[in-house]
Formats: structure tokens, C-alpha cells, sequence
């Protein structure tokens, strides 16, 4: 018994993480860049997108 609701609370979990994910992409999408960094990556102040420029 305790192991269900264990998983029952893993799946909600997964599932307002999926949520919020999909939020935090919407907002990036949106977004008015104000990237900040250096040669290697730069992350917007605004949303912390971040884009790596150097691999």
C-alpha cells in the first residue's frame, strides 16, 4: 500500500514537472533577450535561456 502511493506521488510529481517545463519554454519563446555571458555561453537576465556558443 505504501508503495502506491509512493508511485501515485511520483506521477503527479512527473506530471507538474512536464507543466512547468512546457510554461518555461513558452516563456523563453516569448522572451526579449538580454543575454549576458561570456566566449563560452550567455544566458538572458530576463528568462535564463542559455546558449552555448562554444563545444
Amino acid at each position: 500500500m505504501k508503495g502506491q502511493h509512493i508511485e501515485a506521488e511520483i506521477r503527479e510529481l512527473e506530471n507538474r514537472l512536464d507543466f512547468l517545463k512546457k510554461q518555461l519554454q513558452e516563456t523563453q519563446e516569448h522572451c526579449a533577450h538580454q543575454f549576458e555571458g561570456n566566449n563560452i555561453m550567455e544566458k538572458c537576465i530576463k528568462c535564463n535561456k542559455v546558449n552555448v556558443l562554444y563545444y
